[in-house]
């Protein structure tokens, strides 16, 4: 297929061309962006010519933003907003910044500090407007490796947003930051302590207690109780359904859910996912426990 046939949606212009979702959509509804027109919809999908989108990003490829002179002579070690970093790139709103975390890992530099949200020093975002290529096509950075932390260490160590971050089960210290400011993890108090670097002009780092942390985690469920034998032999939906006679995962779900199996209500443990960030999505029973029931089933059938 020749590039004037192929057509590509959102997802495959911003892996191949470098951008983001959001400024996609941003150039598609300003008429005057020079953004090719939509070729062809499917529902709500939208799918460009790749021929005129290429032509596009060849256009702004010698196009490098340069900062004003005002804010390199400014104080660099100054901490600024994520709405203020969004400010200082000309960037319209901030779900830009948000969309280089979530489609382009690595890509945009983690905050520097979490006051009350994610902050970055002026002096990092200045020296990443003069090392990221230009606009035009460019391939994704690396995605940063993700911390790994034990629950079993020191449980008086204070732990950074970055450590957190992995306990909790997120991806990045910047998704943590943003799900602490939005105020989506009620669990976790105020930090234990504030530290301030040596040099550092702005606000201390926020610090939390092991334990604090790996106490929420528990409760969140991103950890196993800590009562929770890891050798025990736990099973989900479909060996549960399978010890029990059941057809399928499904029916064993739907008798769980319709209150037919009161016995099982409380599962035993999860299928913990870390680096989702979410809660376990699969619960898990042991065997013996099936097993026992599935007996005293059989006996009074």
């Amino acid at each position: 297929m020749s590039s004037a046939d192929r057509l590509v949606d959102t997802t495959q212009i911003v892996s191949e061309f470098g951008t983001s979702k959001p400024r996609i959509s941003d150039w598609s509804n300003n008429p005057d962006s020079g953004f090719p027109a939509v070729a062809h919809t499917e529902g709500r999908k939208r799918f460009w010519r790749h021929d005129e989108v290429a032509a596009f990003f060849a256009q702004r490829a010698p196009k490098k933003r340069a900062l004003p002179a005002a804010v390199l002579e400014a104080d660099q070690d100054e901490l600024l907003t994520k709405r203020e970093v969004s400010q200082l790139l000309g960037y319209t709103r901030t779900s830009t910044i948000d969309g280089y975390f979530r489609d382009r890992p690595g890509y945009f530099p983690e905050p520097d500090a979490d006051v009350d949200g994610p902050m970055w020093r002026r002096g990092t975002i200045v020296a990443w407007v003069a090392s990221r290529p230009g606009k035009g096509r460019r391939s994704s950075a690396p995605a940063a490796a993700r911390h790994e932390v034990s629950a079993d260490g020191d449980p008086d160590e204070l732990l950074g947003t970055a450590e957190v971050a992995a306990l909790l089960g997120y991806g990045s210290p910047a998704s943590f930051s943003s799900a602490l400011y939005q105020g989506r993890i009620p669990e976790l108090p105020e930090p234990d302590a504030l530290q301030k670097e040596e040099g550092s002009r702005g606000p201390g780092r926020k610090k939390w207690r092991r334990a604090t942390v790996v106490a929420v985690a528990r409760k969140r469920g991103v950890l196993p109780p800590a009562d929770q034998d890891e050798h025990e032999d736990l099973v989900g939906a479909s060996e549960a359904a399978r010890i029990l006679g059941y057809g399928n995962a499904d029916s064993f779900i739907s008798a769980l859910g319709h209150g037919l199996l009161p016995d099982l209500e409380q599962p035993d443990g999860y299928e913990y996912r870390r680096g989702s960030a979410g809660r376990p999505r699969q619960q898990r029973w042991k065997r013996s426990r099936l097993e026992e029931l599935a007996a005293r089933r059989s006996s009074t059938s």
